[in-house]
C-alpha cells in the first residue's frame, strides 16, 4: 500500500505540473509522450534507493538532560497490555483496496470483450488496407485498434468524408493503445483521483493531434469544426475513440490557436527539481544508526552495561509441546530443495506447527523480517557486542525490534513460512558476525557425542560423493563433449562431401547441357546450309513444269476429231462445182482454229497444275525430246490433213 500511493503521488505531481505549464501548448505529440511517461515511470521512482553515510547527532543539553533523568528516576517497567479485540486496519484496507481492484477488472474486461466483439455483430461495408470499417446503430463514430464503426445515418451525410479522416487519423497514431494502458492503470490505482484526470487530458491530447492532421487548410478547418458541432453527443464508454469529445468548445479552441514557440519548453526545467524532490522524498533511506558525540554519565554507562545480554547457553525450543529432532546438523550438505552442495549456517530443529520458541540469552531484538524465499519470518537477538543469535522459519513473531528479551522467554512460534519442506526452526548462533556451530553453546540440551560424529561422518561421506559425483559428471560430459564434436566434425564433413557431389553434378549437368546445346547449334548451321544449297540450286535451275497424267492422256491427234464435227459443216456439193476449191476453203478457215485450242489448253494446264520439285535433268531432257519428237510428228500430221 505505500509503494501504490507512492506511485498515485508522483502521477499527482506530474499531472499538477501538466495542467499548469504543458496543457495550452500546441506540442500535441510531446504532451501525449509525456503522460504515458507519467504513467509507467511512476511504477519505477519508488524502486529507487539511495543511501546516505549515517548521521551522527548529538545535544549536549539534551544528553545531558536524559542521563540526568535516567539516573534521577528509576525506569518502570510495565507489562503490555492487549485489548480484548483489536481491528487490523491494514488488513482492511488490503482488502477493501482488493474489492476496488477486482471490481474495475470485471468492468474493463467487459468493455473490452463488448467492443472486440462489434466486428462480428455489424455489417462490414469497406476495407482500407488492414482497417476495417463497420456500419453500427450507435449515434457516434468510434474507432478501436483497426477497426472503424460509422453510424447508418452519418453514411449518406456530408460529413462522412471528415468523419473518415478522423477515425483514420485515430488508428493511423494508434490512441487505442494508449486507452487500454491508461485503463488498466486505472485498474491498479482506482483509489488515486489524478488518475482520471490524466486519463481526460490523454484524451483531450488524442483529440486536439486528430484535430490539428485533418484540418491541414482553413477551408478544411471550418468545414470540420460545422461537423462537430453536429455531431455532438455521447458514446460508448469504454477504450475507444470517439468522433467527438464533451470538450468541443476547447478543441475548436485549440484549432484556432496559433502554434507554439520552442521557447515555451523552457518550464520543463521545472520538472528536474521536482523529481530530484520526489526521489528524495520517496526513495532516499538514511541509514538509522545514531552516534552520540558526547558520552552518557558514568552512572548511566553502568546501568546500560546491566542492561546488556549474555552469552547463548540454552536449547530454543520448548521441550514440553510435543516430540522434536534435530534434522539438519552445522556444515556443508546438499540443500533439499535446491540439490546444491551449500554451507549450512546453522541446525534445524523439526517439530510441530506452532511449538514454542525461546529466546538462548538475555538481549535486544534487532530485527523482525520475513523473507518468503529465504528465511521466512525470522528474529535475531544481540546478546552483547560478539554474539547474536538467529531464529527463522517461523510462523508467529511475538516480539518487535527494540524488545528487551530475558533468556527463556518465549519469542516466536515454529513454523515453515519460507524455503522450506517441513515445520522447523532453522537456529544460528553469530560470532563477531561469523556463523558457527550453535551445539556448542547448547548447554541444557544432551546431544549425543556418537550422533554428532556420525552426523560429521555422515556429512563428510556425503561431501566425498558428491566430489566423486561432481568429478565422473565432468568426465561424463567431458566425454559427452568430445563425442558431440566428434559427430559435429563427422557432419562438417559429410556436409562438404554433400556439398562437393553437389557441385560435381551441377558442374557435369553444365557440361552435359553445354553439349547438348553446342550440338544443337551444329545441328542449326547444317540445317541451314543445307537449306542455302537447296535455295541456290533452284535459282540456278529453270522451272520444270511436269504436266499431269491427265493431261498427257489428250494427245494432240485427237484435237483434229474433236473440232471437225462442230466447226466444219457439210457443203452441199452444186453440180459443176470443183472439189479442190471447196476444199481450199474448208482448209484456210478451220485449221486455225483447230491449232490454237491445244496451245491455249496447255498454257492453263501450266497455271493450274505448277510442280516446283527436283528433278532428274537426264530423265527430264530424254522426256522433252520424246515431246518434241510427238509434236513434229502430230505438226506432219496436220499438214497432210
Amino acid at each position: 500500500m505505500i509503494y501504490l500511493i507512492k506511485v498515485a503521488s508522483f502521477q499527482a505531481v506530474m499531472v499538477m505540473f501538466y495542467m499548469i505549464f504543458l496543457r495550452r501548448l500546441t506540442f500535441y505529440g510531446f504532451n501525449r509522450a509525456f503522460l504515458i511517461g507519467a504513467l509507467s515511470i511512476g511504477f519505477l521512482l519508488p524502486l529507487v534507493h539511495v543511501e546516505d553515510k549515517p548521521v551522527y547527532q548529538a545535544n549536549e543539553e539534551l544528553v545531558n538532560m536524559i542521563g540526568t533523568k535516567l539516573i534521577a528516576e528509576p525506569i518502570q517497567v510495565m507489562e503490555e497490555v492487549k485489548p480484548s479485540f483489536e481491528i487490523n486496519w491494514t488488513l482492511m484496507l488490503l482488502m477493501l483496496y482488493g474489492l476496488g481492484v477486482l471490481l474495475l477488472t470485471q468492468r474493463f474486461l467487459s468493455n473490452f470483450n463488448k467492443i472486440r466483439k462489434f466486428k462480428y455483430g455489424h455489417q462490414l461495408i469497406n476495407k482500407i488496407g488492414a482497417i476495417e470499417v463497420f456500419r453500427t446503430p450507435f449515434a457516434q463514430p468510434f474507432s478501436f485498434f483497426k477497426s472503424v464503426f460509422i453510424p447508418q445515418q452519418v453514411e449518406e451525410t456530408p460529413e462522412m468524408e471528415l468523419v473518415m479522416a478522423h477515425e483514420l487519423q485515430h488508428v493511423r497514431f494508434g490512441h487505442s493503445y494508449d486507452r487500454m494502458l491508461v485503463d488498466f492503470m486505472i485498474v491498479l490505482l482506482w483509489f488515486n483521483p489524478f488518475i482520471y484526470l490524466l486519463r481526460k487530458c490523454l484524451i483531450e491530447v488524442h483529440e486536439y493531434q486528430v484535430d490539428a492532421a485533418v484540418t491541414s487548410t482553413p477551408q478544411s478547418r471550418i468545414a470540420y469544426q460545422m461537423s462537430l458541432v453536429s455531431l455532438a453527443g455521447g458514446g460508448f464508454s469504454g477504450p475507444v475513440s470517439f468522433f467527438n469529445f464533451s470538450t468541443i468548445k476547447r478543441r475548436i479552441q485549440m484549432m484556432n490557436r496559433n502554434k507554439s514557440s520552442k521557447v515555451s519548453l523552457m518550464s520543463l526545467t521545472l520538472l528536474f527539481p521536482m523529481l530530484f524532490g520526489l526521489v528524495v522524498l520517496f526513495s532516499f533511506k538514511m541509514k538509522s544508526s545514531v552516534k552520540p558525540l558526547i558520552e552518557l554519565p558514568t552512572k548511566v554507562k553502568v546501568f546500560s552495561e546491566d542492561l546488556r545480554g549474555e552469552k547463548p547457553s540454552i536449547f530454543p525450543v520448548s521441550t514440553d509441546e510435543g516430540k522434536i529432532k534435530v534434522s539438519s546438523t552445522f556444515g556443508m550438505r546438499t540443500h533439499p530443495i535446491d540439490k546444491e552442495r551449500q554451507m549450512h549456517r546453522g541446525i534445524d530443529i523439526a517439530g510441530k506447527t506452532g511449538t514454542s520458541i525461546i529466546a538462548a540469552g538475555d538481549g535486544e531484538v534487532v530485527e523482525v523480517e520475513n523473507q518468503p524465499n529465504g528465511y521466512g519470518k525470522f528474529i535475531v537477538i544481540k546478546h552483547d557486542d560478539t554474539y547474536k543469535t538467529k531464529y527463522a522459519q517461523l510462523s508467529e513473531q511475538l516480539v518487535k525490534v527494540g524488545d528487551q528479551v530475558k533468556k527463556g522467554q518465549k519469542i516466536a512460534e515454529m513454523g515453515s513460512s519460507g524455503k522450506s519442506t517441513a515445520p522447523h526452526l532453522h537456529y544460528e548462533v553469530m560470532e563477531n558476525g561469523k556463523p558457527v556451530d550453535p551445539v556448542k553453546f547448547i548447554n541444557n540440551y544432551s546431544f549425543s557425542q556418537v550422533r554428532i560424529e556420525q552426523s560429521r561422518s555422515l556429512a563428510e561421506a556425503e561431501r566425498e560423493a558428491a566430489e566423486k559425483q561432481a568429478l565422473l559428471a565432468r568426465a561424463e560430459m567431458t566425454e559427452v563433449e568430445k563425442q558431440r564434436i566428434e559427430a559435429a566434425r563427422a557432419q562438417q564433413l559429410a556436409e562438404l562431401e554433400r556439398k562437393v557431389a553437389e557441385e560435381s553434378l551441377h558442374r557435369e549437368a553444365a557440361d552435359l547441357q553445354r553439349e547438348k546445346a553446342e550440338l544443337q547449334h551444329e545441328k542449326a548451321e547444317l540445317q541451314r546450309a543445307k537449306e542455302l544449297e537447296q535455295q541456290s540450286l533452284k535459282e540456278s535451275m529453270p522451272m520444270i513444269i511436269e504436266v499431269p497424267d491427265e493431261v498427257e492422256v489428250i494427245k494432240e491427234q485427237e484435237f483434229p476429231v474433236v473440232v471437225e464435227q462442230p466447226l466444219v459443216p457439210e457443203v452441199p456439193v452444186r453440180p459443176g462445182t470443183p472439189e479442190i476449191v471447196e476444199e481450199e476453203i474448208v482448209v484456210e478457215q478451220e485449221y486455225p482454229v483447230i491449232m490454237e485450242q491445244p496451245i491455249i489448253e496447255e498454257v492453263i494446264h501450266e497455271q493450274e497444275y505448277p510442280v516446283i520439285r527436283e528433278v532428274d535433268l537426264d530423265k527430264d531432257k530424254n522426256k522433252n525430246k520424246s515431246k518434241d519428237k510427238s509434236k513434229e510428228k502430230s505438226k506432219d500430221k496436220e499438214k497432210d490433213n
